[in-house]
Protein backbone atom coordinates (compact mmCIF):
# COMPACT_ATOMS: atom_id res chain seq x y z
CA UNK A 1 0.00 0.00 0.00
CA UNK A 2 2.48 2.12 0.60
CA UNK A 3 3.59 2.10 -3.19
CA UNK A 4 0.44 3.18 -4.17
CA UNK A 5 0.37 6.21 -1.78
CA UNK A 6 4.04 6.73 -3.31
CA UNK A 7 2.28 6.96 -6.59
CA UNK A 8 -0.22 8.91 -5.69
CA UNK A 9 1.76 11.71 -4.27
CA UNK A 10 4.36 11.50 -6.62
CA UNK A 11 1.64 11.95 -9.07
CA UNK A 12 -0.05 15.02 -7.51
CA UNK A 13 2.87 16.93 -6.85
CA UNK A 14 4.46 16.43 -9.86
CA UNK A 15 1.60 18.49 -11.57
CA UNK A 16 3.34 21.37 -9.81
CA UNK A 17 6.80 20.95 -9.95
CA UNK A 18 7.08 19.97 -13.36
CA UNK A 19 5.77 22.82 -15.03
CA UNK A 20 7.94 24.90 -12.93
CA UNK A 21 11.46 22.78 -13.93
CA UNK A 22 10.17 22.97 -17.56
CA UNK A 23 10.04 27.06 -17.36
CA UNK A 24 13.03 27.38 -15.28
CA UNK A 25 15.02 25.55 -17.50
CA UNK A 26 13.61 27.33 -21.04
CA UNK A 27 14.48 30.30 -19.52
CA UNK A 28 18.00 29.28 -18.81
CA UNK A 29 18.60 28.15 -22.26
CA UNK A 30 16.99 31.62 -23.61
CA UNK A 31 19.26 33.31 -20.96
CA UNK A 32 22.26 31.34 -22.76
CA UNK A 33 21.31 32.03 -26.19
CA UNK A 34 21.15 35.20 -25.35
CA UNK A 35 24.54 35.60 -23.80
CA UNK A 36 25.88 33.74 -26.69
CA UNK A 37 24.48 36.04 -29.09
CA UNK A 38 25.53 39.67 -28.54
CA UNK A 39 25.65 39.71 -24.02
CA UNK A 40 28.52 40.74 -22.47
CA UNK A 41 30.84 38.16 -21.43
CA UNK A 42 31.15 38.70 -17.82
CA UNK A 43 34.58 37.07 -17.73
CA UNK A 44 35.76 38.86 -20.99
CA UNK A 45 35.77 42.98 -20.36
CA UNK A 46 36.86 43.09 -24.14
CA UNK A 47 33.54 41.62 -25.41
CA UNK A 48 30.91 44.47 -26.97
CA UNK A 49 27.09 43.96 -26.30
CA UNK A 50 24.75 45.10 -28.20
CA UNK A 51 21.70 47.38 -26.21
CA UNK A 52 18.89 45.45 -27.23
CA UNK A 53 20.29 42.07 -26.49
CA UNK A 54 21.25 43.51 -22.84
CA UNK A 55 18.12 45.08 -22.31
CA UNK A 56 16.73 41.07 -23.33
CA UNK A 57 18.88 39.17 -21.00
CA UNK A 58 18.35 41.58 -18.53
CA UNK A 59 14.77 41.08 -18.33
CA UNK A 60 14.83 37.32 -19.15
CA UNK A 61 17.54 36.88 -16.48
CA UNK A 62 15.46 38.79 -13.92
CA UNK A 63 12.71 35.82 -14.87
CA UNK A 64 15.29 33.34 -13.89
CA UNK A 65 15.85 34.78 -10.89
CA UNK A 66 12.31 34.47 -10.26
CA UNK A 67 11.55 31.56 -11.20
CA UNK A 68 14.57 29.97 -8.70
CA UNK A 69 13.39 31.92 -5.93
CA UNK A 70 9.26 30.63 -6.61
CA UNK A 71 10.66 27.53 -6.66
CA UNK A 72 12.70 27.57 -3.66
CA UNK A 73 9.53 29.33 -1.94
CA UNK A 74 7.16 26.19 -3.87
CA UNK A 75 9.09 23.34 -2.65
CA UNK A 76 8.64 24.56 0.90
CA UNK A 77 5.21 25.66 0.44
CA UNK A 78 4.09 22.01 -0.66
CA UNK A 79 5.71 20.24 1.69
CA UNK A 80 3.02 21.81 3.88
CA UNK A 81 0.19 21.75 1.77
CA UNK A 82 0.61 18.15 1.21
CA UNK A 83 0.96 17.27 4.46
CA UNK A 84 -1.49 19.34 5.99
CA UNK A 85 -4.79 19.14 3.43
CA UNK A 86 -3.89 15.47 2.83
CA UNK A 87 -4.26 14.40 6.17
CA UNK A 88 -6.06 17.00 8.77
CA UNK A 89 -8.82 18.48 7.09
CA UNK A 90 -11.51 16.78 4.81
CA UNK A 91 -9.68 14.51 2.93
CA UNK A 92 -8.03 13.28 6.09
CA UNK A 93 -11.52 11.73 6.83
CA UNK A 94 -11.11 9.46 2.95
CA UNK A 95 -7.18 8.66 3.92
CA UNK A 96 -7.52 7.77 7.29
CA UNK A 97 -10.25 5.24 6.32
CA UNK A 98 -8.04 3.68 3.57
CA UNK A 99 -6.43 0.06 5.21
CA UNK A 100 -3.25 1.73 5.47
CA UNK A 101 -0.69 2.26 8.74
CA UNK A 102 -0.46 5.64 10.39
CA UNK A 103 3.44 5.21 9.26
CA UNK A 104 2.90 4.99 6.09
CA UNK A 105 0.66 7.87 5.07
CA UNK A 106 4.11 9.83 7.19
CA UNK A 107 6.53 7.94 5.01
CA UNK A 108 5.25 8.40 1.66
CA UNK A 109 4.78 12.55 2.38
CA UNK A 110 8.44 12.04 3.88
CA UNK A 111 9.90 10.74 0.36
CA UNK A 112 7.96 12.41 -1.80
CA UNK A 113 9.32 15.70 -0.04
CA UNK A 114 12.70 14.54 -0.02
CA UNK A 115 12.41 14.05 -3.92
CA UNK A 116 10.95 17.45 -4.84
CA UNK A 117 13.68 18.99 -2.03
CA UNK A 118 16.68 17.14 -4.05
CA UNK A 119 15.65 17.43 -7.46
CA UNK A 120 14.88 20.93 -7.03
CA UNK A 121 18.03 21.64 -5.55
CA UNK A 122 19.36 19.65 -8.79
CA UNK A 123 18.01 21.39 -11.43
CA UNK A 124 18.93 24.76 -10.38
CA UNK A 125 22.63 23.80 -9.82
CA UNK A 126 22.23 22.23 -13.67
CA UNK A 127 20.85 25.75 -14.85
CA UNK A 128 23.67 27.11 -12.97
CA UNK A 129 26.33 25.07 -14.80
CA UNK A 130 24.38 25.67 -18.61
CA UNK A 131 24.53 29.65 -18.14
CA UNK A 132 28.45 29.40 -16.72
CA UNK A 133 29.21 27.00 -19.66
CA UNK A 134 32.34 28.04 -21.86
CA UNK A 135 33.65 29.84 -19.12
CA UNK A 136 35.57 26.61 -17.72
CA UNK A 137 36.25 23.46 -19.06
CA UNK A 138 36.18 19.46 -17.67
CA UNK A 139 39.67 19.94 -17.63
CA UNK A 140 39.60 23.20 -15.19
CA UNK A 141 36.89 21.15 -13.16
CA UNK A 142 39.38 18.04 -12.62
CA UNK A 143 42.26 19.76 -11.89
CA UNK A 144 40.43 22.23 -9.02
CA UNK A 145 39.11 18.78 -7.64
CA UNK A 146 42.49 17.22 -7.81
CA UNK A 147 43.91 20.05 -5.72
CA UNK A 148 41.44 20.41 -3.26
CA UNK A 149 41.46 16.44 -2.66
CA UNK A 150 45.28 17.02 -2.35
CA UNK A 151 45.07 20.03 0.55
CA UNK A 152 42.28 17.54 1.83
CA UNK A 153 44.53 14.44 2.47
CA UNK A 154 47.23 16.33 3.17
CA UNK A 155 45.75 19.13 5.57
CA UNK A 156 42.91 16.52 7.12
CA UNK A 157 44.15 13.25 6.29
CA UNK A 158 41.12 12.47 4.98
CA UNK A 159 40.15 10.92 1.72
CA UNK A 160 37.97 13.57 -0.56
CA UNK A 161 35.64 10.69 -0.84
CA UNK A 162 34.90 10.19 2.60
CA UNK A 163 34.61 13.59 3.10
CA UNK A 164 32.08 14.40 0.31
CA UNK A 165 29.96 11.56 1.79
CA UNK A 166 29.75 11.90 5.51
CA UNK A 167 29.25 15.45 4.20
CA UNK A 168 26.43 14.16 2.00
CA UNK A 169 25.13 12.32 4.98
CA UNK A 170 25.13 15.07 7.23
CA UNK A 171 22.93 17.14 4.47
CA UNK A 172 20.87 14.44 4.07
CA UNK A 173 19.84 13.92 7.31
CA UNK A 174 19.64 17.76 7.75
CA UNK A 175 16.80 17.80 5.16
CA UNK A 176 14.92 14.81 6.71
CA UNK A 177 15.15 16.19 10.20
CA UNK A 178 14.08 19.92 8.71
CA UNK A 179 10.74 18.15 7.02
CA UNK A 180 10.06 16.18 10.10
CA UNK A 181 10.13 19.04 12.13
CA UNK A 182 7.30 20.99 9.61
CA UNK A 183 5.34 17.35 9.83
CA UNK A 184 5.12 17.46 13.62
CA UNK A 185 4.45 21.31 14.17
CA UNK A 186 1.09 20.70 11.98
CA UNK A 187 0.68 17.48 14.17
CA UNK A 188 0.65 20.05 17.26
CA UNK A 189 -1.22 22.39 15.45
CA UNK A 190 -4.01 19.93 14.62
CA UNK A 191 -4.92 19.58 18.50
CA UNK A 192 -6.43 23.07 18.69
CA UNK A 193 -9.99 23.38 17.58
CA UNK A 194 -9.59 26.84 15.99
CA UNK A 195 -7.03 28.73 14.43
CA UNK A 196 -5.14 25.00 13.55
CA UNK A 197 -2.37 26.81 10.44
CA UNK A 198 -1.32 29.67 13.10
CA UNK A 199 -1.09 27.37 16.38
CA UNK A 200 0.90 24.88 13.95
CA UNK A 201 3.21 28.35 12.87
CA UNK A 202 3.92 28.77 16.63
CA UNK A 203 4.81 25.01 17.46
CA UNK A 204 7.34 25.61 14.69
CA UNK A 205 8.69 28.73 16.46
CA UNK A 206 8.86 27.38 19.49
CA UNK A 207 10.87 23.80 18.36
CA UNK A 208 12.84 26.26 16.32
CA UNK A 209 13.94 28.40 19.37
CA UNK A 210 14.40 25.45 22.07
CA UNK A 211 16.88 23.55 19.72
CA UNK A 212 18.53 27.15 18.92
CA UNK A 213 19.11 27.32 22.65
CA UNK A 214 20.16 23.50 23.36
CA UNK A 215 22.25 24.13 20.42
CA UNK A 216 23.92 27.31 21.77
CA UNK A 217 24.46 25.67 24.97
CA UNK A 218 26.10 22.45 23.23
CA UNK A 219 28.21 24.45 21.40
CA UNK A 220 29.69 25.98 24.95
CA UNK A 221 29.89 22.58 26.68
CA UNK A 222 30.92 20.51 23.14
CA UNK A 223 33.48 23.19 21.46
CA UNK A 224 34.19 20.59 18.79
CA UNK A 225 30.39 21.94 17.16
CA UNK A 226 31.88 25.53 17.02
CA UNK A 227 33.52 25.93 13.92
CA UNK A 228 35.97 28.28 15.52
CA UNK A 229 37.55 25.56 17.63
CA UNK A 230 39.01 24.20 14.46
CA UNK A 231 41.19 27.20 13.94
CA UNK A 232 41.85 28.56 17.67
CA UNK A 233 42.71 24.71 19.39
CA UNK A 234 45.42 22.99 19.43
CA UNK A 235 43.12 20.29 18.31
CA UNK A 236 43.72 17.66 15.57
CA UNK A 237 41.63 19.38 12.99
CA UNK A 238 41.20 15.62 11.42
CA UNK A 239 39.09 14.58 14.54
CA UNK A 240 37.51 17.64 14.59
CA UNK A 241 36.14 17.75 11.39
CA UNK A 242 35.41 13.72 12.06
CA UNK A 243 33.17 15.02 15.30
CA UNK A 244 31.48 17.86 13.71
CA UNK A 245 30.05 16.29 10.33
CA UNK A 246 29.70 13.22 12.36
CA UNK A 247 28.16 14.79 15.59
CA UNK A 248 25.58 16.82 13.48
CA UNK A 249 24.71 13.83 11.74
CA UNK A 250 23.69 11.91 15.27
CA UNK A 251 22.28 15.03 16.04
CA UNK A 252 20.00 15.15 13.13
CA UNK A 253 19.38 11.51 13.06
CA UNK A 254 18.13 11.60 16.77
CA UNK A 255 16.05 14.62 16.26
CA UNK A 256 14.42 12.65 12.90
CA UNK A 257 13.62 10.05 15.39
CA UNK A 258 11.46 11.83 17.93
CA UNK A 259 10.03 14.45 15.07
CA UNK A 260 8.90 11.20 13.15
CA UNK A 261 7.78 9.29 16.24
CA UNK A 262 5.98 12.42 17.85
CA UNK A 263 4.25 13.22 14.32
CA UNK A 264 3.21 9.06 14.47
CA UNK A 265 1.91 9.15 18.26
CA UNK A 266 -0.20 12.38 17.85
CA UNK A 267 -2.10 10.92 14.36
CA UNK A 268 -2.20 7.49 16.10
CA UNK A 269 -3.77 8.65 19.63
CA UNK A 270 -4.76 12.36 19.08
CA UNK A 271 -6.06 12.98 15.22
CA UNK A 272 -8.70 15.29 15.69
CA UNK A 273 -10.20 16.18 12.31
CA UNK A 274 -13.03 18.29 13.51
Amino acid sequence: MLGKLLKHELKASGRIFLPIYAVLLLLTIVNKLVLSLGCPDFFNEETVSHPVMEMIFAITLLLYVAIVVALSVMTLVVIVQRFYKNLFTDEGYLMFTLPVKTRDHIISKLLIAMLWTCVSGVVITITILILSWGTFTWMDVTQAYSMLSQQVETQLHLSMGLLIFEAALMMITEIVASILMIYIAIALGQLFNQHRIIAAFGAYVVISVALQFIFSIAMLLIPVFNLDYTFLSLADPTEVVQWFLNGTTAINLLLCAAFYFGTQYIMKNKLNLE
